[in-house]
């Protein structure tokens, strides 16, 4: 007697441990998934002000078509996964770079794109500060996913590691 009810404690507390990390998967899935949303909406405000240094620069006389194709690029990219819009933003951080490094001292002197370069770098850093909480939250839950005991209950319940996002540096 005894010993079944031995038998039974240990397994709904083994039922229970089990229902507790998974809970806590979810959670911190879900906290990935929060995470990512503010990534992909700071990248989207980016994207909005490479819009208006590109109309500025065009309006001045400069060839704007690498740049137009990279910021469509990245902005197709959305909704592919973190690796898959790794790349693109990567790219266009290089276009960006290289599209910024011959844009005429004149146009660098005007107003207007003086502040939208100013809110490029306000963005860079937002964009950075919410790729490094992205970042922690999917190396919160893969380590969870890889650590003894929780490792069985990310097995048997099919808890996917997420996947990193690399923004690529910034453009100043």
């Amino acid at each position: 007697m005894v010993a079944a009810l031995s038998v039974v404690v240990v397994l709904l507390l083994t039922a229970l441990g089990v229902t507790l990390s998974h809970n806590r998967f979810t959670v911190q899935r879900e906290a990935v998934e929060r995470m990512w949303r503010r990534v992909d909406a700071e990248l989207q405000r980016r994207h909005d002000l490479i819009g208006g240094i590109v109309a500025v620069t065009k309006a001045g006389g400069v060839n704007v078509s690498t740049i137009v194709q990279a910021r469509s690029q990245a902005m197709a990219s959305r909704g592919a996964g973190p690796v898959a819009q790794s790349r693109a933003e990567q790219l266009l951080n290089q276009q960006l770079t290289a599209f910024l490094a011959g844009v005429p001292a004149r146009l660098r002197e005007d107003r207007d794109f003086g502040l939208l370069w100013e809110q490029m770098g306000e963005s860079d850093e937002r964009v950075a500060a919410a790729a490094r909480d992205y970042n922690d939250s999917v190396h919160a839950l893969n380590s969870r996913i890889v650590a003894f005991p929780s490792n069985i209950v990310a097995a048997t319940t099919k808890v996917a590691r997420a996947q990193y996002f690399l923004p690529g540096g910034r453009t100043r």
